[in-house]
């Protein structure tokens, strides 16, 4: 029998696994056209909203605000400043926000990718929850709440949110608005965000996190959103652009078609990978970890292909030092801290299966965060191939299973 070839890469790290035993969960997309087309044409036609150029006027200072974790962020604001200095006389103000950055180094990693004369253009500002001089008034939510903002967000004549659809524990789906709030709030908003989400619940399940993230989204007034929607590789299944609920409707419709799993049984193992990101990879490696402990029976194994940074946060440095990881549930979930989402997901799935590691960060570092460090693409092929049953998924982070 001819075994088929299945490839899983993060980052620098590519893992073939050639095996009868193993299933894809999800199909790989192609994109009919070129990504940069693909972001000019979104752009020319938008859903319920003239094209991006026709949004402005002469004199306008427009504000975009993106997701960091966006894959392909550069391209799609390069494609959308691109667009914006199109308007006949110009005289567009642009301003490129970001929120906290974990590594405190301004997002310089990001804004140096941009080509030069857009980093000579935009005037680039870091949002500092802490500093109150940035925060304006927006409003009180239906339950009473105060929301604050940064005052470039309110204060802007456009808003552009450029960001990612896909599921999400805590929201139900990300996309739009939720790369505004909590992320250009205050210190309290930001910290209540830090919390578990719901794996028990499908993303169209109602969420009051989200429905207050939709609120403030209505009280901002019209935004134009461009929106990516991911795919099982780095082709992207589509990018969506236009009225923010038109475009989060696209965007669900898309990420329940593609990637809804439907496990028949629980499996022996589970082979996964997360995207590369040095500022969000963890998080999105505890998102996969999560998904899989439901995909992968007790006692089963987890295997993971990451091309992570060394964690070091504070959860994850308490992680290493601990003796007991159960023990560090009640106090991550008592005083949530920034990585503490992650670490909590990890623990849990320590505690349901064996979970292996296949990435670039030494093997007691791994050892010391409670999983088996793989050290080559042939010792990963072994792995799978003496489990009875194994499924396989690509960018497992974005699945969900209903």
């Amino acid at each position: 029998m001819e075994l088929e070839s299945i490839t899983l890469r993060s980052g620098n790290l590519t893992a073939a696994v050639r095996t009868d035993s193993v299933k894809q969960l999800v199909e790989r997309s192609e994109l009919s056209q070129p990504f940069a087309e693909q972001c000019r044409n979104a752009l020319l036609q938008p859903l319920g909203l003239p094209e991006l150029a026709r949004c402005v006027v002469p004199g306008d200072s427009v504000a975009i605000v993106i997701d960091p974790e966006t894959p392909h962020v550069v391209d799609l604001l390069v494609a959308v400043c691109e667009q914006l200095q199109s308007v006949p006389d110009g005289g567009i103000t642009l301003a490129l926000l970001l929120p906290l950055d974990p590594a405190n180094a301004g997002w310089s990693r990001l804004v140096e990718q941009l080509p030069l004369h857009l980093q000579q253009q935009l005037t680039v500002h870091v949002h500092d929850p802490a500093e109150t001089a940035q925060l304006s008034y927006l409003a009180s939510s239906a339950a009473g709440d105060r929301v604050y903002l940064n005052r470039r967000v309110s204060d802007a004549d456009l808003l552009v949110t450029i960001g990612i659809v896909c599921s999400d524990s805590l929201l139900g789906y990300r996309g739009t608005t939720s790369g505004i709030f909590p992320w250009f709030s205050d210190l309290d908003a930001i910290q209540q965000s830090q919390t578990q989400g719901h794996p028990e619940l499908t993303p169209e399940q109602p969420r009051p996190y989200r429905q207050l993230v939709d609120e403030i989204g209505w009280l901002l007034g019209t935004q134009f959103a461009v929106q990516i929607v991911p795919g099982p590789d780095d082709t992207p299944l589509a990018i969506l652009a236009g009225l923010p609920e038109d475009v989060m409707t696209a965007g669900k419709d898309l990420v329940d078609r593609v990637w809804r799993v439907k496990p028949r049984k629980q499996v022996e193992a589970a082979v996964l990978s997360v995207p590369c990101d040095v500022a969000s990879g963890w998080k999105q490696f505890g998102n996969a970890i999560e998904l899989a402990t439901r995909l992968v029976q007790s006692d089963g194994r987890i295997i993971v292909v990451a091309d992570l940074p060394i964690p070091e946060g504070p959860a994850a440095t308490m992680l290493r030092r601990c003796q007991d990881p159960d023990e560090l549930l009640k106090p991550l979930r008592r005083e949530p801290c920034q990585d503490s989402v992650e670490i909590t997901q990890l623990i849990n799935a320590l505690r349901h299966a064996r979970v292996y590691l296949y990435s670039n960060i030494p093997s007691d570092i791994v050892d010391e965060l409670g999983m088996i460090a793989i050290e080559d693409a042939s010792e990963l092929q072994r792995l799978t191939a003496a489990s009875k049953s194994c499924v396989a998924l690509p960018n497992a982070n974005y699945a969900w299973i209903g």
